[in-house]
């Protein structure tokens, strides 16, 4: 393997504590009652416009604009600074970078918010790019890993995908990227499993001791990796 794409939300760092004030400045602004934060779990992961069609069937495209200016305005003053690093992923991240790899965030997030993300999470030292949707959240996870696998310079049989959402399986199997289910995320194994997911991990320290590091080491060149100092 000579790339590792992971996914953002739910893999890499735990985004609930910002995410859901957002969530809720969003559904206000169109006019949808407050949910639980038990209600607001299954959208952990979900584009936008998806969650709102969810909850609304009838709204409007003005009206779907309106709730992601709430949500971002929320985020961007305090949600974007809360989030939190998954145990074991720095050293799973490390470990990616020993083997002589290349690891790629790819992300429904919009790649604005992603990049500061991954930044503020001191991440960047490990990661070689992000890839994420634009600010409309209409990017597929099917064309984000297709753009992640053109900019790393690698075929869909030299990648995996790590992610915990359905969206990431589906997005990799569409891809013929090999998908790997993290089962410390948002979604569940019954969730991946019925996407198509057969491979799985329980945390990022299980991802790192049994896809990582009992991979071959990648000899020679490193063609997959890129420099960071143009993509942060």
């Amino acid at each position: 393997m000579k790339v590792y794409l992971l996914d953002l939300d739910g893999t890499l760092a735990d985004s609930r504590p910002g995410l859901y004030p957002s969530f809720r400045a969003a559904l206000t602004a169109i006019g949808v009652p407050v949910p639980s934060d038990e209600q607001l779990a299954r959208f952990l992961g979900t584009p936008l416009p998806e969650m709102f069609r969810a909850i609304r069937p009838d709204i409007s495209e003005p009206q779907i604009e309106l709730g992601m200016k709430a949500f971002r305005s929320t985020y961007e003053h305090e949600g974007i600074t809360q989030n939190r690093v998954y145990p074991g992923v720095p050293a799973m991240l490390s470990a990616i970078l020993a083997r002589d790899c290349a690891a790629w965030v790819v992300t429904s997030k919009p790649e604005h918010y992603a990049v500061q993300v991954v930044q503020l999470l001191a991440l960047d030292r490990y990661v070689q790019g992000v890839v994420g949707a634009g600010l409309d959240e209409k990017d597929t996870k099917t064309s984000l890993i297709a753009r992640a696998l053109a900019a790393a310079g690698v075929t869909n049989n030299e990648a995996m995908m790590v992610g915990d959402r359905h969206y990431d399986i589906i997005g990799a199997l569409e891809n013929r990227v090999l998908p790997v289910g993290a089962l410390w995320g948002y979604g569940s194994y019954d969730e991946l499993c019925s996407a198509g997911c057969m491979h799985f991990a329980q945390s990022a320290d299980d991802f790192r001791k049994n896809f990582v590091e009992t991979e071959p080491a990648v000899s020679g060149d490193r063609q997959s990796r890129r420099s960071t100092a143009a993509l942060f």
